[in-house]
């Protein structure tokens, strides 16, 4: 418990936004039915169950996995990203990033892999294909049931961001190729016995996820997995995310009271460009989760609104919780400067794809 606090007094943005929480409540301004419970019961247990596997060494198993069927270095990095974009449709962005930026951290004992370079493509194309699926991400769900949006309406647009895949040479460009030595295929960790059990558990967190059953029971199901098989596992969960994630939401739910606020957001979902805008950029400040949320009762623009959450998931540390998470797991594993040095790229990348993906959404509108 005593390593758990240590750090969380070491986050200075969960300290930060938990001051500006605690002044709010201070003046009443808090409500506590602004916290989206279902989404905190979801990241929670998706920490736990990421734990969990990882504590038995499954991790390791599928990055020698992976070692074993690429040839070179840049195979490597390719396999990584592609698994980002298309397994971010299926099982979220936020999932693919729990799973896959460890998995990476444990490839690199093994073969010399650019650190800030693939976590940063990583996160990129994890948040381009999770906006492209209808359950990719939170704020598609959101959307797709406050706006009674048919599927058949909204994979079009959707697709739309299937063409971040052309940007991946970038994620490429002066990438040495490096051989890698043949592996031998690695062998089980754990008793299949505990494997079917470890995933029948998760097939029962993951269908909470996608709304099949209610969160709170996936939650359950997590720690019920995490007691059973390793205990331990609880004591490297990174609960902080999800105390941030609850203060973000406690800030929104504050701001969203304001007569001002109320007012300009009334004439910001007044047209296409001025809902895409808005979104985009509040996304900077808020995540584009709370952004979806605060804005869809202001307009009819949905198009826009999807295209501008989906679009300002790029850019800032807080864009897109899927940013905050690989930074959070960059940061336990690197030294102070090694992450700030990360910090400065994975913005500049990210900033980058905010502009190609404006870009596209005007190329888009023309059409």
């Amino acid at each position: 418990m005593s390593f758990i606090f240590k750090k969380l007094t070491h986050d200075y943005l969960l300290i930060l936004t938990t001051i500006i929480v605690f002044l709010l409540a201070i003046g009443r301004q808090l409500s506590w039915q602004s916290l989206d419970l279902p989404t905190l019961f979801s990241l929670a247990a998706l920490l736990i169950l990421v734990s969990t596997w990882s504590q038995l060494g499954l991790l390791d198993y599928f990055a020698q996995a992976i070692m074993a069927r690429a040839k070179t270095t840049r195979q490597a990095i390719v396999f990584l990203l592609l698994i980002a974009f298309f397994g971010s449709m299926l099982v979220t962005n936020d999932v693919t990033i729990l799973t896959l930026v460890p998995l990476f951290f444990v490839i690199t004992r093994q073969v010399d892999l650019p650190v800030t370079r693939t976590v940063t493509f990583i996160t990129l194309y994890a948040n381009l294909g999770s906006a492209a699926s209808p359950f990719g991400n939170p704020q598609n769900l959101y959307l797709l049931s406050y706006y009674h949006w048919p599927l058949n309406n909204f994979l079009p647009t959707a697709t739309l961001l299937l063409a971040g895949l052309i940007t991946l040479p970038l994620g490429l460009n002066g990438l040495n190729q490096e051989p890698i030595i043949r592996q031998e295929h690695p062998t089980l960790p754990i008793k299949k016995r505990t494997l079917t059990y470890l995933v029948l558990g998760s097939l029962a967190v993951l269908s909470s996820l996608l709304g099949l059953t209610p969160a709170f029971f996936g939650l359950i199901m997590a720690l019920i997995l995490a007691i059973t098989i390793d205990r331990q596992s609880l004591t490297t969960v990174d609960y902080g995310v999800v105390w941030l994630i609850a203060n973000f939401f406690l800030i929104v739910g504050a701001l969203i009271r304001l007569p001002q606020l109320a007012t300009f957001l009334k004439w910001a979902g007044q047209s296409f460009w001025q809902t895409f805008i808005t979104d985009a950029l509040t996304s900077q400040v808020l995540s584009n989760v709370p952004t979806a949320a605060l804005l869809a009762p202001f307009t009819s623009f949905k198009v826009a609104l999807f295209l501008g959450v989906s679009v300002g998931g790029f850019g800032t540390l807080v864009a897109s919780l899927a940013n905050l998470l690989a930074y959070r797991q960059v940061r336990q594993r690197l030294t102070r400067q090694d992450a700030r040095h990360f910090l400065t790229i994975f913005t500049g990348w990210n900033l980058l794809f905010l502009l190609i993906s404006i870009a596209l959404v005007w190329v888009y509108r023309q059409i």
